[in-house]
């Protein structure tokens, strides 16, 4: 199984980048957080990324750091697929987990302001309305402190300022390399 973790903040790209890995060379896309997405829906609250945080947060205190690791290795290793790209890596037990898995991890970045643009224009509730500053501060809570720290030990850095094509052109020379 080849398998790509992606680190980056909110509004980078790791999704563009993701959804690529499946429509062109047939993933199976696997996300931290749709764990934390079905225990909200169960419970009937909004799958908003407050939500997801403070879920991820309070789960984290209740049973360990390394729960939703552990959680989607299972999955992986259950649906044991070619081709695997693991979004939302946020933390240092979840790299590992991709790194025992023989995974590379690509960090993906983008400037704050380029990262809010992208954010506001996406439209999802919680994020269409934020102001510059609270965007940013966003980026001081737990669930993002630990991003740039983890990016610095990726495999791979991507910067993603330019258009959709550009960035796909790299995932694409970054995907022979990994041959």
């Amino acid at each position: 199984m080849r398998v790509v973790g992606l680190i980056g903040a909110i509004g980078c790209g790791k999704t563009a980048v993701a959804e690529y890995l499946v429509e062109k060379h047939g993933a199976r896309y696997f996300r931290f957080s749709d764990i934390l997405r079905d225990v909200l829906e169960r419970m009937n609250q909004p799958v908003v990324r407050e939500n997801l945080q403070v879920l991820g947060i309070a789960l984290r205190k209740s049973f360990g750091d390394g729960f939703l690791a552990e959680a989607l290795k299972t999955d992986l290793e259950s649906e044991n697929p070619a081709f695997a790209v693991v979004d939302g890596i946020r933390y240092q037990d979840e790299f590992d987990m991709v790194k025992s898995l023989g995974g590379q991890i690509w960090f993906v970045d983008a400037s704050p302001e380029i990262r809010y643009e992208r954010a506001v224009k996406r439209g999802t509730r919680g994020e269409k309305d934020l102001s510059f500053d609270e965007f940013m501060k966003n980026e001081m809570n737990e669930t993002e402190r630990n991003i740039q720290t983890l990016g610095s030990k990726a495999d791979v850095k991507i910067r993603n300022e330019s258009t959709l094509e550009e960035l796909y052109s790299t995932v694409e020379k970054r995907l022979q390399a990994l041959h």
